[in-house]
C-alpha cells in the first residue's frame, strides 16, 4: 500500500528542488509540505474557489481556477507543478498546456509506482 501522496512527492523531489504545490483545499497546503524531503523548497498556491466550483458541478470553472493557480506558482520559478489532491487530476492536461514544467498528479504517480512494483514482482 501507498500513502496517498507518497509517489507524487518522490517523483516531484526527483524532478527538481523547487516544487510548486497546487491545492484546492487550504489545510492540505499547510500539512503536505512537511511530507517533502528537507532538501526541496515547496511553493504553495491555493486554487481559490476551485473546490466550491467542483462541488457545485462547475467543472469548467474548477479547471480554469486550477490552471490559473498553476501558472502563478510556475511563474515563481518552480521546477515541477504537483497537483495536491486526487480531484485536481482532472485538470492535469490543461495545466500541462499552460505551464512549461512537468506536471504531476497524485493519481498518475501512484499508478506509475504500483505498475513498477507489479512488474518487478513479476520478474522476481
Amino acid at each position: 500500500m501507498l500513502k496517498p501522496n507518497e509517489a507524487m512527492i518522490a517523483d516531484a523531489s526527483r524532478l527538481g528542488r523547487r516544487i510548486g504545490l497546487v491545492g484546492s483545499f487550504a489545510p492540505t497546503l499547510v500539512s503536505m509540505p512537511a511530507e517533502f524531503p528537507g532538501n526541496v523548497t515547496v511553493l504553495t498556491v491555493l486554487a481559490e474557489g476551485a473546490l466550491d466550483a467542483l462541488t457545485l458541478g462547475d467543472a469548467e470553472l474548477h479547471d480554469r481556477l486550477v490552471v490559473q493557480a498553476a501558472q502563478r506558482v510556475a511563474a515563481q520559478g518552480c521546477d515541477v507543478v504537483a497537483l495536491a489532491q486526487f480531484s485536481l487530476a482532472r485538470a492535469a492536461s490543461l495545466v500541462e498546456n499552460a505551464v512549461r514544467v512537468p506536471v504531476l498528479t497524485t493519481v498518475g504517480s501512484a499508478v506509475r509506482l504500483l505498475r513498477e512494483r507489479v512488474e518487478e514482482a513479476g520478474r522476481g
